[in-house]
């Protein structure tokens, strides 16, 4: 027997999902569609330096980004030398420093995740360089590396291992070294939370049935922690990612790109493009390929670690 609504309870029914869904979606947009839309929109034009108005120009700042040679011409199929060293140290930066700050922040977890004397407080200690402001990580690692004064150059020559200072931030692979070293230590401990997290989801009777099976420990890691962890790392490795790549403000803070061009990324490069050479639509524009490959990895991630053992 069905009961027959109300006018009125019927005009509600139909308002419920527009109520409740509409203001998210309404933020969403207000969030990321819009600002998106602008971006793609700004990377089509350039501003007139005599009127300073935006005219439209379409593909032009890509190929100037992309393709233009240090005179200032652009000619398609000849990478921008400039566009070409960037990208390459971007590569180095977010490869060397997503990797060792996940293997490290991976055996940390494993180590916290047993069951330790005083394993509470190196809970708490892990995530101290993480809560810091990443402008504060950035001036104490440059000061730890500067040459002629540093933490660093100072504890090396006090137990021998060098004579003379080291010029940390003025050589372009020594300062590259520094960046990576100063991310690691910011972003580990953000690591170790998530894949700690992960850990706990793990049911111990697994480890109790290998272990009566005589597993080995790689072979219980593989076969009973990967498989539940995987959820965890396919988040921690996605946000870590989508942070250095975006990162802007260690960079500028400890070397500003330097020296030369030399820890330059596409972060620093947008924003020295955007606002330091008033280039809006330039910086814009890479800002959509900036874009364009962070969601070709995050798509390439969920398809390499998308699977999760709570599915059917």
């Amino acid at each position: 027997m069905s009961i027959e609504k109300s006018p009125l309870r019927r005009k509600l029914d139909k308002l419920f999902v527009p109520l409740t869904v509409g203001p998210t979606l309404l933020w969403i947009a207000a969030i990321i569609v819009y600002p998106t839309a602008k971006l793609f929109l700004s990377s089509l034009q350039f501003r007139n330096p005599i009127t300073n108005e935006m005219e439209f120009v379409g593909l032009r700042n890509f190929q100037r980004l992309i393709f233009a040679r240090e005179g200032g011409d652009a000619a398609l199929g000849v990478f921008s030398p400039s566009f070409v060293s960037i990208t390459t140290n971007t590569v180095i930066y977010v490869g060397f420093s997503v990797s060792i700050s996940f293997l490290l922040g991976l055996g940390i977890a494993l180590l916290l995740d047993k069951d330790l004397k005083g394993r509470g407080w190196f809970r708490t200690a892990v995530i101290v360089p993480w809560i810091l402001p990443y402008v504060m990580s950035g001036l104490m690692w440059r000061w730890m590396f500067q040459s002629d004064f540093g933490a660093i150059n100072g504890a090396l020559q006090r137990l021998g291992v060098i004579s003379g200072n080291i010029p940390f931030l003025s050589d372009g692979a020594l300062a590259m070294m520094a960046l990576i070293i100063a991310d690691v230590w910011v972003f580990t401990p953000f690591i170790i939370i998530i894949l700690l997290a992960g850990l706990q989801n793990v049911p111990e009777q697994l480890y109790d049935a290998a272990e009566v099976d005589g597993a080995s420990r790689w072979s219980r890691f593989w076969n009973v922690t990967y498989p539940f962890l995987k959820p965890s790392i396919l988040v921690a490795l996605t946000i870590r990612i989508i942070f250095d790549i975006r990162a802007l403000d260690l960079v500028w803070v400890m070397t500003q790109g330097g020296p030369g061009k030399s820890t330059e990324v596409w972060a620093s490069w947008l924003y020295r493009t955007a606002q330091v050479f008033n280039e809006p639509g330039t910086g814009a524009a890479l800002g959509v390929v900036l874009l364009a490959v962070t969601f070709a990895i995050v798509a390439s991630l969920y398809k390499l670690f998308g699977e999760s053992p709570y599915e059917a």
